[in-house]
């Protein structure tokens, strides 16, 4: 489905292989941060228990004020560390979120601190390409679960 010229929602077969790899339960309480008007995410969740928020719908999801298990999905690039922030704020397990190179840029490093202090370790990082999308695209997923593949170093040089 396309959106305006220059917009393609996310490939449903790559929502199926991406929420595949996400260690969801399934009696976790799943919430896809910014559903759009195609709804690929929410729909391609098989947990019971979700939730989707999308501003054009009139659910803007920085006013979400109630905790999940997970928060998953493709937002915005240019809000990429917005919309991080704001599901670490909210989520008790995990977040897992589909983003292009300037998302992953927005990330390092003094964020990754920030969400280090409230427990999310960055644990996969799974690079997938669209041929309508330019360039490669990161699916970054945060769990609770410290790890030690990645390391950062936050003094400017």
């Amino acid at each position: 489905m396309k959106k305006g010229t220059d917009f393609y929602y996310t490939n449903e077969e790559m929502v199926k292989d991406l929420l595949s790899i996400t260690p969801i339960d399934e009696q976790d309480v799943v919430l896809d941060a910014g559903s759009g008007k195609n709804k690929v995410w929410f729909l391609n969740i098989k947990n019971i228990f979700k939730s989707e928020w999308e501003v054009e719908d009139g659910k803007d999801f920085y006013k979400c004020n109630f905790k999940v298990d997970w928060v998953v999905g493709n937002p915005p690039f240019h809000e990429g560390w917005k919309f991080l922030d704001k599901a670490s704020q909210i989520s008790n397990k995990g977040i897992a979120f589909l983003g292009n190179l300037n998302f992953w840029n927005s990330c390092l490093p003094s964020r990754f601190e920030i969400l280090k202090e409230r427990g999310f370790y960055l644990n996969k990082l799974h690079i997938v390409q669209d041929k309508r999308w330019f360039g490669r695209y990161y699916y970054l997923i945060f769990t609770k679960k410290p790890n030690k593949f990645l390391t950062w170093n936050t003094k400017t040089y």
